[in-house]
């Protein structure tokens, strides 16, 4: 006999209710190793035996998860930089993020602040540490509340809706099995979008450079 973790997860979420939710979107920000992903395609699933709706499932987990970035946004600004720096590469080591990485994060962000804030959130891992980059960088907090909650209820309802969608295509399936399956097509999309990000911005640069020179 096989046994799901991630069912018996949503198990246990599905008792508490909206309750279960609500913890479940603020623990995927401070619990290293949760794969937010995987409980939210669970979560999808759950949602076609009537656990609870698909909207409700959407908007309690934003609202969980915008709790724990904002926590984290606050707790940032309130410890100071240096501090707050090195608590921030300690939580990357635990994330498997490396310091370049982090440092690369740091960069684009400072360039493209409002566009990253919402985007970040759209990145495994990288969402978890961007509240405290944003405060690092000393985001305006009604851009950050703002892009974060878009960001987030879009990487929330992308992942819950492909669960809830995924049981008519594949009935049947486990939620570990799928939750799998839709981690590996969330990796190539994202590095598909990375590189067509890559290319617009090399020929974006090339033709700008004529006009610097003239």
């Amino acid at each position: 006999m096989r046994v799901d973790p991630l069912a018996s997860l949503i198990d246990w979420i599905a008792a508490y209710g909206v309750f279960g939710l609500l913890a479940i979107g603020l623990a995927e920000r401070f619990v290293p190793g949760l794969p937010s992903h995987a409980v939210l395609v669970a979560i999808g699933i759950a949602a076609v035996d009537g656990a609870w709706s698909v909207p409700v499932a959407i908007i309690v987990t934003t609202a969980g998860s915008f709790c724990g970035g904002l926590a984290l946004y606050l707790l940032v600004r309130m410890w100071g930089e240096r501090r707050s720096v090195r608590l921030l590469y300690r939580l990357g080591r635990l994330l498997g993020l490396s310091s370049a990485r982090i440092d690369k994060t740091f960069t684009s962000f400072r360039e493209r602040e409002r566009t990253l804030i919402f985007a970040s959130q759209l990145i495994p891992t990288v969402r978890l540490i961007a509240p405290a980059i944003a405060a690092l960088i000393r985001a305006d907090v009604g851009w950050f509340a703002g892009g974060t909650v878009l960001g987030i209820m879009g990487w929330n309802g992308l992942c819950i809706g492909a669960g809830y969608y995924a049981v008519t295509i594949a009935p049947g399936m486990s939620a570990s099995g799928l939750a799998i399956k839709m981690l590996v097509l969330l990796i190539v999309v994202e590095t598909l979008l990375a590189l067509a990000w890559r290319i617009v911005a090399h020929c974006r640069s090339r033709a700008a450079t004529p006009g610097r020179r003239s």
